[in-house]
């Protein structure tokens, strides 16, 4: 039984949709650290060594898809900031914002992210009765 290593979880996110910008490593790599760390807060403890990239176990595949969706509510998250921030024209007679529907799309769709992610955490807690 081999452990997880960190590309397991980078592919299934990567997975999860398709984007014409290469996201760098580094940054995926961040918000990995930071699924692990939701994930042990509202979960159970992980154990994820950084200098190695890897899990100290073999983490089943909902556990993996779990992380991959916490990371596409944060691709998501930078995604809506992305699109406020784009450029509006707005003077006392005029306003111009070309983008209003990239703004209303961005943020239903990290609605949806961040309704998935913590539906699937919510999936992995313990019920009252057990």
């Amino acid at each position: 039984m081999n452990n997880t290593q960190a590309v397991e979880i980078l592919e299934s996110f990567e997975s999860s949709f398709q984007d014409k910008v290469i996201i760098p490593e580094e940054l995926e790599l961040v918000w990995l650290k930071k699924a692990v760390g939701r994930y042990s807060t509202e979960i159970a403890p992980l154990s994820f060594d950084e200098t190695c990239n890897e899990f100290d176990q073999k983490l089943d595949r909902y556990v993996i898809d779990t992380l991959a969706a916490i990371m596409k509510q944060l691709y998501q998250q930078r995604e809506v900031s992305k699109v406020n921030k784009r450029i509006s024209i707005v003077t006392k007679n005029l306003s111009i914002d070309g983008n209003n529907g990239s703004k209303t799309a961005a943020r239903a769709e990290l609605e949806y992210d961040a309704l998935n992610s913590a539906i699937m955490i919510n999936n992995q807690k313990t019920t009252a009765y057990t």
